[in-house]
Parts: structure tokens; sequence; C-alpha cells
């Protein structure tokens, strides 16, 4: 009994081995969780070996060269161009961007696509026009009749004047009778009466032809400016009247950001002020300037509005999105600037370490905007000077530095 449990033991033990012995990747693969654990433990036995190992070193070395070098990363500093930006969040807009409507109501033909581009003046829509048709011809039919009038009123007109003229100079001559030159000279009067008439006629028949075109007209949906169908509100075929909107026109070269700034910032922002535009559905940026601020505080929040142009030729950008502004409301010309991690802090304020005889020396600084991550240097350190940008985090003044690349 006691060899059957001493062989079950052992291979118990040999099995729990053979789990510790197996790879990462194969227990990962077997989800043995049992396993898993083993190779676990064992992983953290060694790690804590291997940091007491590490601390033994450590301790040594520095018992024997108490002066060690650090390796470190440093920049030589230089005069740059600083520009510091607020960030606000903003709106992307379009002036153009509206509904079509119809004027007149009826069955609706749709001429255009979603996505379709169309110019300014394009016929995009057409409405059924209820016999609107037939009535334009019937009052084109109306004018060349007025016209055919007209024209045989001049035609008797020009002969009763020349009838008239004759009678006038024999009066005049003492020849015929008087009655003769007085018929003459009604029916020339006449016949001038009639071909006002007739013209007056012809004017109203085209004054109809007119109306009716009018109406004609506003059975056609034309676009009002260039742009792009963002969207068919109304199908094909389906009854409309007049205000019922029809389709979504936008205009993608025209699109604009809007946005309210602080009004401690007023004096900073004006028309041309830089501008970064930060779009997150596009994970894009988009670099501009202010084109418009206007010219009144909102007393509601104390901001004014600025409003930037985005420049969009690939047409990405949607209407109604958000975006995050950066303005820049301060430049320096000739600053020195370092990364904010390059700057420590004690009780004595901020604080770089500069390199100088390959050793670390405490400079401190006085600290001015910071922006995306930069800070500018407005004292205590210049140009010319090499500062340390990375280094261990129990780096001292006076220890030995050096440079790595």
């Amino acid at each position: 009994m006691k060899k059957y449990i001493i062989i079950a033991v052992g291979l118990s033990l040999a099995a729990c081995n053979s789990k510790k012995d197996a790879s990462v990747d194969q227990l990962l693969q077997s989800n043995d969780t049992q396993a898993m654990q083993l190779k676990l433990q064992q992983i953290q036995s060694q790690t804590d070996s291997l940091h007491k190992l590490e601390n033994k070193l450590r301790t040594r070395i520095e018992s024997v060269n108490p002066g060690q070098t650090e390796y470190v990363k440093a920049i030589t500093v230089k005069d740059t161009v600083y520009r510091h930006f607020i960030k606000i969040q903003a709106n992307i807009e379009t002036e153009q961007d509206v509904q079509v409507t119809p004027e007149y109501g009826g069955v609706l033909n749709l001429l255009v696509k979603e996505g379709q581009y169309v110019k300014r003046g394009q016929l995009i829509a057409r409405i059924s026009d209820g016999g609107l048709s037939d009535q334009l011809n019937q009052a084109k039919i109306s004018v060349d009749q007025a016209k055919s009038q007209l024209q045989q009123a001049e035609i008797q007109r020009d002969l009763a004047k020349t009838t008239f003229m004759k009678q006038q100079s024999l009066w005049n001559k003492k020849i015929g009778s008087e009655i003769q030159y007085l018929q003459a000279k009604t029916n020339y009067e006449t016949s001038e009466k009639s071909v006002i008439a007739a013209r007056q006629q012809v004017q109203a028949a085209q004054k109809g032809v007119s109306g009716v075109n009018s109406q004609l007209a506003k059975t056609q949906l034309r676009a009002p400016f260039s742009g792009r169908v963002e969207q068919i509100i109304t199908q094909s075929g389906q009854v409309v009247g007049p205000g019922m909107p029809v389709i979504r026109l936008v205009n993608p070269s025209d699109i604009r950001l809007k946005a309210y700034v602080p009004e401690s910032y007023i004096s900073n922002i004006g028309p041309g002020t830089l501008a970064e535009i930060y779009v997150p559905s596009l994970d894009e940026t988009f670099t501009s300037k202010v084109s418009r601020v206007s010219s009144s505080i909102n007393p509601a929040n104390r901001s004014f509005e600025v409003e930037v142009k985005v420049p969009d030729s690939d047409a990405k950008l949607k209407p109604n999105s958000n975006a995050q502004l950066s303005l820049n409301d301060y430049t320096a010309e000739k600053a020195i600037v370092l990364n904010v991690s390059a700057i420590r802090h004690d009780a004595k304020g901020a604080y770089v370490y500069v390199v100088e005889n390959e050793k670390a020396k405490k400079s401190y600084v006085t600290i001015g905007e910071e922006s995306n991550g930069m800070v500018e240097i407005e004292g205590g350190i210049q140009t010319g000077e090499v500062v340390i940008t990375e280094a261990p985090s129990k780096l001292e003044e006076g220890n030995n530095v050096k440079i790595s690349k």
C-alpha cells in the first residue's frame, strides 16, 4: 500500500513540474487555470529573486563607485518661435444647408439622387402641373389670334388713313362734299381705336401666357445654389404641397466653424488669428485663420463669437459635427521652449538640470505659457546651454552624466 501511495505522490509532483515547465503560450491555449496559476507563481518567484539580485548589485556598485555616471538625454537650448493656443469646443456649420420646398402642389418626380452634386439653377424635381400645360397652349393660341386681329385692324386703319388723307386734300381744294370728308375722317378715327383695342387684346393674351408660365415654373424645383443632395426627404410618386420639404441640399465648400471664446481673450484674438481645428470623427487636423469676430459680448456667458472657414477640398466634413478649436492667442518670436517633462519641482520652485562639466547642475527657471505639452521658459537658462530632458528619477545635482544618443 505504501508503495502505491509513494508512486501516486510522485506522479502528482511530476505532473505539477510538467505544468510548470510548459511554455506560457501552451498554457494560454490549454485554458488550464491550475497550470496557469502554478506558472504565475513560478514567474513571481523568479521576479522576486531577480529584484533582490538587482538591489544587491546596485548597492555594491554604489559602494565601490559612489560617483557613477547616469545616462541622460539632453538638448542644446535654441531660440524658437513659441505659440500658445487656447482650446475650446466648436460646431461645424454651413450657411448653405437648406430644405428645398415646392410652391405648387402635385405628384413629385425627382431627377436627382442622394450624394449627387448639382449646380445652381439645375432642375432637380418636377411636380405634375394639373393641366397647366394645356392652359399654356390655349393661352398661346389666344395670343396668335389677338395678333392676327391686330394685323387686320392695322391694315384697315392704314386704308382708312389713306382715304382720309385724299378726302382732306380734296376738301382743302373745295372739291367734293363735306359729308365725304367727314365720313373718311370718322372711318380713320374709328380704325385707329380698333388698332388700340387690338393691341390691348394682344397684351392681355400675352399676360395670360406669362401667368401660366409663372405657374408652370413653380412646378419645377431648381437648386438654389451649387451643392450636394444630402438627403431625399420625399420620394418620387408622392403628393406634395407648398412648403413641404423634398430635398436637403448642402454646400460642402462653404464649411465654417463657430465657437464662443471667453471675454478675457478679446484683446488677443481677431480676424487673421491662426486657428487649428481638430475633428475627432475624422481624427484629422485642419489649419485656418479666424475670418470673423462678433462685435458684441454675449451677456449670458460673457463670451464673443468667432468664425473660422475650414478648408475641406475633399468634402469630408459634415455640418453639425463637433470639433476642437485651438486659437493662437500668444506668440513669442524668440523663445526658449522645453517639454513639460523636463521641468522638476522642489521647495524653492521649478528647475531643470543642465549639463556643466559633465555633471548635472540645478538651474531654477521662470515658467511662462504652456501649450500642447511645451512650456515657455522666461528666465533661468540661456541659449547654448545643454538641458537634460530625460533622466532617471534618482538623478541629483553633482551626479556624473553622459548624454545618450
